[in-house]
C-alpha cells in the first residue's frame, strides 16, 4: 500500500469525556475494563439501581461492537420500568444505517459489517463497523479481549462492494453485478477490539474497459481510537451478471472435466499396483530359488 490514509475526524471514534461503553455478552472479558459493560452486566445494574450512579448527571452510553438493536431496546426497556429513561442517552445512531442486502451482498443483516458508506472527500468514503454477536465470522472462534482478524479483512471486503455499488456503477448495474477479487493483501497493525470503529475506502483507479465490466483499485482501512488497526489493498472487477455467470460456468466445466481425468489416473495407478507386486514377488521368489539351488 501506499502512504497510511489519513484519519478523518468521525462520531463513531470521538466519544465524549465520561462516556461509557456497551459491548455483546460475547465480549464479556473485555467488559472487565472500567467504564465498559455487557448488555446482560449493564440490564442487572439497572435492575439492581445501582445504574446510573448519579441521577444528578445521568449517563451517556455508547454502542460497541456486539451489539444489536435488539439488545438496546432491552436496555431501554430496563430503564424505562425503572423510570430512568431520561437519565441515560444510548447512542445507537451507527445501528439505523446498516448497509443493505443490495449494496452489502449479505442476505442476513447479523453478517452485514458496516453502515452504509458516506462520503468524506474526492474518492474517499468511510462507514461505522457494525459486528453483531451472531455474525457468521463470530461463530466459532474468539480469544481474549480483541476480535479476528478476519473480521477487519471481511468488513473491507463489503467495503469496497458497497462502495462501488453505491457510487460508481450505473443504475442499472446495482445489486446485479458480480464482484470478482483480483487481488486483496491486507495488513494487521493492531488489535481490534470491541468498540466503535470506522472502515475507510479511498478508490484509487476505477475504469471501464468493457461496457459488460468495470475495475477498481481500492486502498482500505479500519480504524480504531484515531490509529490503524488493519490496512488493505484491493484490485477488483465488477461483471454483468449474465457474463461473469457464463464465465463461472464455463470454468467449473473445465475443472470438472480436470477432476474426472484425476480421478481416473488415480483409478488406474490402483488398479496396476496389485499387478507391479505381483511381478515385483515373481521375480523375487525365482532369485530366492536360485540362491537355494546354488
Amino acid at each position: 500500500m501506499s502512504e497510511p490514509m489519513p484519519l478523518e475526524p468521525s462520531q463513531a471514534t470521538d466519544a465524549k469525556p465520561g462516556t461509557l461503553f456497551l459491548v455483546g455478552d460475547v465480549f464479556a472479558e473485555f467488559a472487565h475494563h472500567e467504564g465498559v459493560f455487557t448488555v446482560s452486566q449493564l440490564a442487572r445494574l439497572i435492575r439492581n439501581g445501582t445504574f446510573p450512579e448519579s441521577a444528578a448527571d445521568g449517563a451517556r452510553v455508547s454502542v460497541g461492537q456486539g451489539v444489536s438493536l435488539f439488545d438496546v431496546q432491552y436496555v431501554r426497556d430496563t430503564l424505562a420500568r425503572r423510570g430512568l429513561t431520561d437519565l441515560v442517552v444510548i447512542d445507537d445512531q451507527a445501528l439505523h444505517t446498516r448497509a443493505g442486502r443490495e449494496i452489502a451482498h449479505k442476505h442476513r443483516p447479523e453478517n452485514v459489517l458496516i453502515s452504509e458508506p458516506r462520503p468524506v472527500g474526492d474518492d474517499w468514503y468511510e462507514a461505522d463497523l457494525l459486528v453483531d454477536g451472531d455474525n457468521e465470522v463470530m461463530s466459532d472462534h474468539l480469544t481474549g479481549q480483541h476480535m479476528q482478524g478476519m473480521l477487519a479483512t471481511e468488513a473491507g471486503r463489503q467495503m469496497f462492494i458497497a462502495v462501488a455499488e453505491q457510487f460508481y456503477l450505473p443504475p442499472e448495474a446495482v445489486g446485479s453485478s458480480y464482484f470478482v477479487i483480483d487481488s486483496f493483501a491486507t495488513r494487521y497493525r493492531n488489535f481490534l477490539f470491541p468498540l466503535p470503529a470506522v472502515v475507510r475506502c479511498r478508490v484509487l483507479a476505477h475504469r471501464t474497459p468493457h461496457r459488460t465490466r468495470m475495475t477498481f483499485h481500492c486502498e482500505l482501512s479500519v480504524s480504531q481510537g484515531g490509529s490503524e488497526t488493519a490496512g488493505m489493498e484491493v484490485r477488483f472487477t465488477a461483471f454483468d451478471t449474465q457474463v461473469s455467470h457464463a464465465k463461472e460456468t464455463r470454468a467449473a466445466q473445465r475443472s470438472l472435466q480436470d477432476g474426472v481425468a484425476l480421478a481416473a489416473a488415480a483409478a488406474a495407478a490402483e488398479a496396476a499396483a496389485p499387478a507391479r507386486t505381483e511381478v515385483r514377488a515373481e521375480v523375487r521368489a525365482e532369485v530366492r530359488a536360485e540362491v537355494r539351488a546354488s
